[in-house]
């Protein structure tokens, strides 16, 4: 196995206030005897801070580590420091309020050992929304929703190419398995060039596929859950979507967000910017990620809408891991 394997994978927890879906998906990851290395990179306070600091101690079954850092510190900072301190070749970011599928981690660490050319890979994501059912002196129960999200390979050979093709067809690289050196890098570059919090997603995206191709297993490696306390129902100013546009600031962060993946194209990739033209290129593809983001466009993905399909059909290996998920989740009712 490689997934047991400390100097070939490490799973990255980013935890911030969030003890009751951490707590959910531990005992998760005890229940299913998750062989890996667990690291929790933590900027909570209070009881959160002192949640996650007792988990290694709360779960001796699981092979856990800790870093604490800063409340105040940024995001792509606290991973960047934390990843430094791995000697893992390949990392995985995990939410703390969603499910990983080990089975198919250990076939997606198999894939990218085997492929030099890989910066990162996944497979299929089902994101799912509970809607608590009132059941008088009964056990917890709750209606699932699914949600279709399509993960797409980026895998043309030309890495301007394949920066294009994603910002056209965007699906974030970030809750994927990336190789360490490289997605320190990418966190690093990104973290310079921009603090918006859409735009580094973006930068942070476009420059793992500057780095290397991006392939998409055809099986479910991650269940992302929908809830009122995520970071997406949440974010109500405008640094977000879709209040973006109307900031004061838009400008200047599309631009930033344009100049530093010119750069990084040139200088890392060996992209060449005749007379501007590698700028007007990316400003067509944003267009259409802009479309995408504002006006609710996507493209056809017929695998995916075949994975979707069998997410939905009973007896498939893809409902029944979402059954389990939705069996395990409802007695956690402070998570949904």
């Amino acid at each position: 196995m490689r997934i047991d394997d400390a100097d070939c994978f490490a799973l990255l927890i980013p935890t911030y206030q969030g003890t009751p879906f951490l707590r959910r998906l531990l005992d998760f990851l005890d229940a299913e005897q998750y062989p890996g290395h667990i690291v929790l990179s933590d900027n909570s306070s209070g009881e959160h801070r002192a949640f996650v600091e007792s988990c290694p101690a709360r779960y001796p079954g699981l092979w856990l580590d800790v870093q604490c850092y800063a409340f105040d510190i940024g995001f792509l900072d606290k991973l960047a420091r934390t990843l430094e301190t791995l000697d893992a070749r390949n990392v995985m970011l995990c939410g703390q309020d969603d499910y990983v599928v080990p089975e198919t981690l250990e076939k997606l660490l198999g894939l990218i050992e085997a492929d030099p050319g890989l910066a990162c890979v996944r497979g299929r994501v089902a994101r799912f929304l509970l809607r608590p059912v009132a059941q008088e002196g009964q056990k917890p129960a709750a209606r699932l929703h699914l949600n279709n999200t399509p993960m797409l390979p980026y895998e043309d050979p030309d890495p301007v190419k394949r920066v294009l093709a994603h910002m056209r067809a965007y699906t974030s690289t970030l809750y994927s398995l990336h190789r360490r050196a490289q997605l320190l890098e990418c966190f690093r570059f990104t973290d310079a060039a921009t603090r918006n919090v859409i735009f580094w997603q973006y930068l942070s995206s476009c420059v793992t596929v500057a780095l290397g191709r991006v392939a998409c297993l055809d099986e479910l490696f991650l269940a992302r859950q929908i809830h009122k306390d995520s970071w997406s129902a949440t974010a109500q100013d405008n640094e977000h979507w879709p209040l973006l546009v109307t900031s004061p600031n838009y400008s200047s962060y599309y631009q930033g967000f344009r100049s530093a993946l010119v750069d990084f194209l040139m200088r890392r990739a060996g992209a060449e910017d005749d007379g501007g033209t590698l700028g007007a290129r990316i400003d067509q593809a944003f267009l259409e990620l802009f479309k995408r983001s504002f006006c609710g466009t996507s493209q056809a993905d017929p695998a995916n809408k075949a994975f979707f399909a069998r997410l939905q059909t009973a007896g498939t290996a893809e409902q029944k891991f979402m059954t389990r998920v939705t069996q395990f989740t409802l007695p956690y009712r402070d998570s949904y």
